[in-house]
């Protein structure tokens, strides 16, 4: 599209890649008794931080440059955040998209909110942790990822962070 835009889904379901989501965050959560959001990012993958959130390059990022921000208190549901970490993520996702867009030349990009899904057993809340992710749209996804799922991503986390970390965030 030409213009910027937003969507807002809702399902019926919990779609698969969400399910999946879930249970590796479960896995962990069973193997460490922690939850996984929750442990401090390496600072070799770490963007940057506020008081409320960390910005920081997964270990197993799906696309170049793409990044996480993640509440540093344990929070399974975005709605449940209050207005001063509003503003404080605001400020935050600002800064990322300003890097982003002085790194790579002002690429289009999409972000999601990733939280938990509504009327999840309070059991699974431990080890469920909402989260904002970015992706730039660098490339097009060819048939491999396409028809495994497995996507392709030529650049390591660590270096997509030190060369965001280095670029002037404030707008």
């Amino acid at each position: 599209m030409a213009h910027s835009h937003s969507q807002m889904l809702g399902t019926p379901f919990v779609p698969p890649s969400v399910t999946s989501r879930l249970n590796c965050m479960k896995e962990v959560f069973e193997r460490s008794g922690k939850c996984s959001l929750c442990v401090v990012p390496s600072k070799d993958i770490l963007v940057s931080e506020t008081h409320n959130f960390s910005a920081f390059v997964p270990f197993a990022a799906s696309y170049p440059f793409e990044i996480w921000i993640v509440p540093r208190q344990h929070s399974s549901y975005f709605h449940e955040t209050d207005q001063d970490k509003v503003l404080d993520l605001a400020g935050l996702l600002k800064s990322m998209l300003h890097k982003l867009c002085k790194q790579l030349n002002d690429p289009p990009f999409n972000y999601m909110i990733h939280s938990a899904p509504f009327g999840l057993s309070s059991s699974c809340l431990p080890y469920t942790h909402w989260f904002l992710q970015i992706v730039p749209q660098l490339s097009v996804i060819g048939g491999f990822e396409m028809g495994s799922g497995c996507h392709i991503n030529p650049v390591f986390p660590e270096d997509a962070a030190k060369i965001l970390r280095e670029i002037d965030g404030s707008v």
